[in-house]
């Protein structure tokens, strides 16, 4: 049984804890730690999200203990596992705490606002601990699903791919720092990190990325429309962006085309991912009930209990997630494409 320490109980914070009440015999959840007196309690009915469990409820806790201080929940003998759920600003000084203190540590993305950050991190994971970043969307079914056919070939070559997510401006983080550029790095990280993972999972680094964005004041790229370029021609556009009313709901998803096939799926829309061959009808391939939470802390609880390194996604990727999104950054900044080393 491997024993959890929950650090953040919010939206994120909360999906989290649900997948572990999934896996009872694997993992446990011993401690919690958040700065609110509320979700310290498991009051989570004022934490609002944008996906799966988008409505928090009140939850009786039992027995966890409540930490106020994410030191003591790190220096607790009891807690076998770190689950970092808490802003990114605060993500490479608990993470690198952890790890020095021996705790396995689970992270949510982005890995940390800056590569030197990340490279920190990475330095302290060099121990017996495993240490992985949350990257959920490389588990979520459609898109684990869409790997599968690109590596396998299945419908011909890959000759364009659409990453697209988008939001109203996010108003459930506690204290609003999500809208702080300095605490969550705008929507080209905290939003567009996913699709920036998830293409560099599918198709390595680029060549040189190319991106326009919206700016507002604060200095926040809350818009962000973005093209990389490839050896094979593959064309990659990725776009997100979280600057819309209240009200408008969020949406994630992809258009693939290749050889024989094309793909399109959007979460908003509520139907399944649809497969178009020529000359047949759409085809909707089955998919897995449970998400990409599941499907991350699944993956971690095999590592550590096989005492492995995690293999679908590693710091070193999440890191290289980090520079991209930062390098798109400087191209919306700058106008001109930014050559990938």
């Amino acid at each position: 049984m491997i024993r959890v320490g929950l650090i953040g109980a919010g939206f994120i914070g909360r999906n989290h804890f649900n997948q572990y009440e999934k896996l009872t015999d694997r993992a446990k959840v011993v401690a919690l730690c958040d700065a609110d007196a509320d979700r310290r309690a498991g009051d989570w009915s004022k934490v609002g999200g944008n996906l799966a469990d988008a409505q928090g409820t009140k939850r009786d806790l039992g027995n966890i203990k409540p930490y106020t201080d994410w030191r003591e929940l790190v220096a607790d003998p009891e807690v076998d596992m770190v689950d970092i759920c808490v802003p990114t600003y605060l993500h490479r000084e608990i993470t690198v705490a952890a790890l020095q203190a021996g705790k396995h540590v689970l992270c949510e993305k982005p890995m940390a606002l800056k590569v030197e950050d990340c490279n920190e991190m990475i330095a302290a994971a060099k121990g017996p601990a495993k240490f992985m970043v949350a990257q959920c969307i490389r588990f979520w079914p459609e898109y684990v699903w869409l790997k599968k056919v690109v590596d396998s070939g299945e419908y011909g070559p890959l000759r364009a791919l659409h990453l697209r997510r988008h939001s109203s401006l996010p108003t459930y983080a506690l204290n609003n720092w999500i809208s702080s550029p300095e605490k969550s790095g705008g929507a080209i990280l905290d939003l567009h990190v996913h699709d920036v993972d998830y293409a560099l999972y599918l198709l390595g680094k680029p060549k040189s990325v190319f991106a326009a964005g919206y700016q507002r004041t604060g200095g926040g790229i809350d818009r962000v429309y973005a093209s990389w370029q490839y050896p094979s021609n593959v064309v990659l556009q990725l776009e997100a962006f979280w600057d819309m009313p209240p009200g408008f709901p969020f949406n994630m998803g992809f258009t693939a085309a290749f050889e024989k096939a094309s793909v399109h799926w959007d979460c908003a829309q509520g139907v399944p991912l649809k497969v178009y061959v020529m000359g047949e009808e759409p085809k909707t391939p089955e998919m897995p009930a449970e998400d990409g939470y599941f499907g991350e802390i699944c993956h971690f609880l095999d590592c550590i209990e096989k005492n492995v390194k995690p293999s679908i996604t590693t710091p070193e990727e999440s890191r290289d997630a980090v520079a991209l999104a930062l390098a798109e950054q400087k191209s919306v900044l700058t106008g001109k494409p930014v050559e990938i080393n």
